[in-house]
């Protein structure tokens, strides 16, 4: 069996299985409270993946720099907020 799980998007380094990685995600989420345990509860409905970094490549990134290149996409709707 292989031990590469995956390659990094942007240098094409082979991620291994054990190995740190870093990826960005589209997740459709529904956030629900759970009266009888008194909890939040977030239920992923649908989830993409991105891209895919490995350690090196991914930490270099910053993600208040990532969150303002996604919010300068024209989309039509309200910007993005940090939660």
């Amino acid at each position: 069996m292989s031990r590469q799980f995956t390659e990094c998007s942007c240098c094409g380094k082979a991620i291994n299985y054990g190995n740190a990685y870093v990826t960005i995600v589209r997740n459709v989420e529904q956030a629900d409270f759970d009266l009888t345990t008194n909890q939040e509860e977030i239920t992923i409905i649908d989830s993409n993946e991105v891209i895919t970094f490995c350690g090196s490549c991914g930490n270099s990134f910053d993600a208040d720099t990532i969150a303002n290149i996604v919010n300068a996409i024209p989309t039509g709707q309200n910007r993005i907020t940090d939660n």
